[in-house]
């Protein structure tokens, strides 16, 4: 069914998502059901997916924000907005303009607090954030950001919350039970008998097996762990930026694109191979001719980082990438071109 106006949205996507971000789950919504064969759920969950990941197109002096930095993803608050000449008081000159307004941003430490630390960003390079970080057993931690827990465990989910002054691992669901929310009777039946309309503790079990099956929820979108090729190191004199290519797990937890499809680390680790030995060619968001080649590759796999000593959170592919194109430098130096993507062609496999 096309939604007309974002008044029409249902409501859990009303309620988490800014108004441009409403308009960029009904557009891509609307496109994606157009389409032969698609189900409402995946629709929903491309949706999501796309509209969570929406650059910030107005942004407030108090937003809190997250953008790519050489160190991963960073975090800070918005402090002022500038459309008339360069950021003021921050350690790198940014300008903002009018067609390119730039903020002033107070950076946050782990736990989200203000850091008294400032730097500047074009405002077309944030995001909004609001995923709340803590530290759990002393590992940091997403609160109420449900995820899969790994095959032969007792239940299917976990999930980390706050309880008191401390954080809970709440885990949840029978491994052996298909969650067919998309069927109204047995949607109906399951709510029914657990009175899911009175689930309201977040420490309970009970609370998040009913999130799972509420209408017009992706259960995909709810466990997904996104995390784009970062950026992570430039090398000025010799116009080499590394980082990761592709994420496929992060701590252990599957980690989807934009698509919300994911590549498990073996398979990235033969692409990776091919690729190395058939192209190296590095392009412009997908297109227009080379603007420089990948010169380091290293596809990081468990069994790899374990055989090389390497400590690491994530399998994936690490790459360098030397850039021949001024332009395209310039982006990279100015923050405007700050994650790696690839591309290419491959069989889907529904999982």
């Amino acid at each position: 069914m096309p939604y007309t106006s974002n008044d029409e949205l249902p409501k859990a996507v009303r309620s988490k998502l800014s108004s441009h971000q409403q308009d960029v789950f009904r557009n891509v919504f609307n496109s994606m059901m157009g389409e032969d064969g698609m189900t409402e759920s995946r629709a929903f969950a491309g949706a999501w997916s796309q509209a969570k990941q929406a650059k910030v197109n107005k942004a407030s002096v108090g937003d809190k924000v997250s953008w790519n930095s050489s160190g991963g993803t960073a975090r800070g608050i918005i402090r002022s907005i500038h459309t008339n000449g360069a950021v003021p008081n921050i350690p790198v000159k940014i300008e903002g303009s009018d067609d390119e307004p730039a903020a002033k941003i107070e950076l946050l430490d782990e736990e989200g607090k203000p850091r008294g630390e400032y730097v500047g960003h074009k405002v077309s390079t944030l995001s909004k954030s609001d995923v709340t970080k803590a530290m759990h057993q002393g590992k940091e931690v997403t609160l109420d950001k449900p995820f899969r827990l790994p095959e032969g465990s007792g239940k299917k989910f976990g999930v980390y919350v706050k309880s008191g002054d401390g954080v809970k691992k709440v885990t949840f669901g029978d491994p052996n039970m298909e969650i067919r929310r998309d069927d109204a009777n047995a949607r109906s039946n399951f709510r029914a008998r657990h009175s899911c309309d009175t689930a309201t503790d977040k420490t309970s079990a009970r609370y998040w097996s009913c999130r799972m099956w509420e209408a017009g929820t992706s259960v995909s979108e709810m466990t997904k762990v996104q995390i784009e090729g970062q950026i992570l190191k430039q090398d000025s004199e010799e116009r080499l930026v590394y980082g990761w290519a592709y994420v496929s797990t992060d701590k252990g937890e599957l980690s989807l694109d934009h698509s919300g499809e994911f590549v498990r680390p073996d398979q990235i680790a033969k692409a990776a191979t091919n690729f190395m030995l058939t192209m190296r060619t590095a392009k412009a968001m997908h297109s227009g001719g080379k603007i420089g080649e990948v010169v380091h590759s290293m596809p990081l796999t468990n069994e790899i980082s374990k055989a090389l000593g390497i400590q690491s959170d994530r399998e994936g592919w690490l790459v360098a990438i030397k850039v021949y194109d001024d332009q395209v430098w310039q982006d990279v130096k100015s923050g405007k071109l700050a994650a790696f993507s690839i591309g290419g062609k491959a069989l889907k496999e529904l999982v």
